[in-house]
């Protein structure tokens, strides 16, 4: 048991610093403030994974002992239990394009000063307890928020754009009743789970909290990656390939961000960006890729092009687009 729980370690940690290079990494060439909020909680997850793997077994080493359990452990813990729930918020917050403002502060400071409280408090059951379960608590605040932003939102293309983050936040509200349940079974039924059931991994890790925050590793991952992959210059994003464009506004350039078919219809920029790829034939999965955008915000904008083209789908709306240019070309001739 001792051995496979030091490997369970091991490869939480690598798992968990993994996730934070590609954010950090993904950071520095998009300065987007989710990809550092992302590495910061990873960075986080890490250190308490690291705190967690030294307490069982450094511990045993008598250079470790004393100050170390006295001074470090219980200081580190608290210090990544706020950071994870104010990232928890953060992120939440970027994730409902939201801004931040005092009320958040404010939001936070009763479990600050709840987590900071216990430290003061004899080592009881309820003081495990209450230093465990508060940050499962504000999670499931957290997930509750965005669903009642998504149902009470008005704008139709803003709960197209959140929605996606639907399945991360239903996993989080499900993960965060899950460990409140183990932590409040464990701790008050401790005897019973370490002599009974002889399930002594339970002694400073909550299974379902590991599996939660890797779940979380592997999103930060894919998120990551996704955005170098999509770090593009604009003038890869915006080429169009278009066919027959007008030489009198582009005069030759490969981008022709004055076009007329563009204007003619009103189209927004986004509109503009679907446009070209849709007259390229692209998927939506492959335009959703190349822009950053999930599909059904993809779908969103292409709906809307199709209603104010007047096209009943992708087929009219090429032709539609190509016989534009070619009526163009005749009026200049003649």
């Amino acid at each position: 048991m001792s051995t496979t729980i030091f490997i369970f370690d091991i490869v939480l940690i690598i798992i968990f610093a993994c996730s934070c290079t590609i954010n950090v990494t993904a950071y520095c060439e998009t300065k987007h403030a989710r990809e550092f909020e992302t590495g910061m909680l990873m960075f986080f997850f890490c250190l308490n994974s690291m705190i967690i793997f030294m307490s069982e077994f450094l511990l045993k080493l008598p250079l470790f002992e004393g100050a170390y359990n006295v001074l470090t452990y219980f200081s580190v813990k608290v210090i990544c239990g706020i950071a994870i729930s104010t990232l928890y918020m953060l992120l939440t917050i970027s994730l409902l394009e939201k801004k931040i403002c005092i009320l958040h502060a404010v939001i936070m400071m009763p479990m600050i000063c709840v987590t900071v409280y216990v430290g003061d408090l004899n080592e009881s059951v309820r003081q495990h307890w209450i230093f465990y379960t508060i940050r499962q608590i504000y999670l499931a605040c957290f997930v509750f928020s965005y669903f009642i932003r998504y149902a009470f939102a008005k704008d139709r293309e803003y709960k197209i754009r959140i929605r996606e983050y639907r399945p991360l936040f239903l996993i989080s509200g499900l993960f965060s009743v899950l460990i409140f349940t183990e932590d409040s079974m464990v701790i008050y039924h401790f005897q019973y789970v370490i002599n009974t059931l002889n399930l002594k991994v339970f002694m400073e890790h909550n299974l379902s909290e590991d599996i939660f925050f890797v779940i979380l590793a592997i999103f930060g991952v894919k998120n990551g990656f996704s955005q170098l992959i999509q770090k593009r210059e604009p003038a890869e994003i915006m080429d169009p390939g278009i066919p027959l464009p007008d030489p009198a506004v582009c005069e030759g350039k490969t981008i022709c961000p004055e076009d007329p078919f563009i204007r003619a219809y009103g189209l927004s920029n986004r509109q503009r960006d679907v446009l070209y790829l849709l007259v390229k034939d692209k998927t939506y999965q492959e335009m959703g890729k190349e822009l950053g955008l999930s599909v059904g915000t993809v779908k969103f904008h292409a709906h809307g092009i199709y209603e104010k083209t007047d096209s009943r789908n992708r087929a009219e709306l090429i032709d539609k687009y190509e016989n534009f240019y070619k009526s163009r070309e005749q009026t200049q001739l003649t």
